[in-house]
C-alpha cells in the first residue's frame, strides 16, 4: 500500500488499515453506541465465572486474544471461553475508560486478582461488523514514583 492509499485511508476516517487496501470492499457499518454497550457489558460480566460464555459474545468464533508480555495468543472464540472460565483467581474489573471509533476501540482500566493490588491495562480490540476479531491487553504493575518528581505529578486514584 502507498503512502498516498494511507493518507487518503485515514482521510476518509478509515482506522482499520489491516483490513484496508486499495479497492478493498468497504467495511461493514458501524453501530458505535451498541460497540459501547457491548463493550461495557463485557467488562461488567467477564469477571465471574458463571457468565464468561455471555461476557464473550463480542467476539467472532475466530477471534484472536493476545497477551504480548506473556508472548501468548489464544486462538478461536471456544478457547477464548474456556481459559477465562478455567482462570484460577477471582477477577475484578474496574473499566475507566474507552475510546474509539469505527473498528478501533481502546479500553483502559484496573483489573484485580483475588483483591489483591491493582495492575493497568489496555486493551485494544479491532471489530469486524458487531464482533471482536483481534484483541491485544497490555498490564502494566504499579510502581512507587520517585520523590524527585513530585513537584510536577498529581497522584491518580
Amino acid at each position: 500500500m502507498t503512502a498516498l492509499a494511507i493518507r487518503v485511508l485515514f482521510a476518509a476516517g478509515t482506522p482499520y488499515l489491516a483490513q484496508a487496501g486499495v479497492g478493498a470492499a468497504p467495511a461493514p457499518p458501524i453501530d458505535e453506541a451498541a460497540m459501547r454497550r457491548a463493550i461495557e457489558s463485557h467488562y461488567a460480566t467477564a469477571a465471574d465465572p458463571k457468565t464468561v460464555a455471555l461476557s464473550s459474545e463480542l467476539y467472532a468464533d475466530d477471534a484472536v486474544l493476545e497477551f504480548p508480555q506473556g508472548g501468548e495468543r489464544i486462538r478461536g472464540k471456544a478457547n477464548i471461553v474456556a481459559f477465562r472460565s478455567a482462570y484460577p483467581a477471582r477477577v475484578t474489573f474496574d473499566l475507566r475508560r474507552t475510546v474509539g471509533a469505527g473498528h478501533l476501540w481502546v479500553n483502559e482500566g484496573v483489573i484485580r486478582y483475588d483483591g489483591e493490588r491493582p495492575h493497568h491495562f489496555v486493551g485494544i480490540m479491532e471489530w469486524s461488523g458487531a464482533k471482536v476479531v483481534r484483541e491485544t491487553i497490555y498490564f502494566g504493575e504499579p510502581w512507587n514514583p520517585p520523590t524527585w518528581r513530585a513537584g510536577w505529578v498529581e497522584p491518580i486514584r
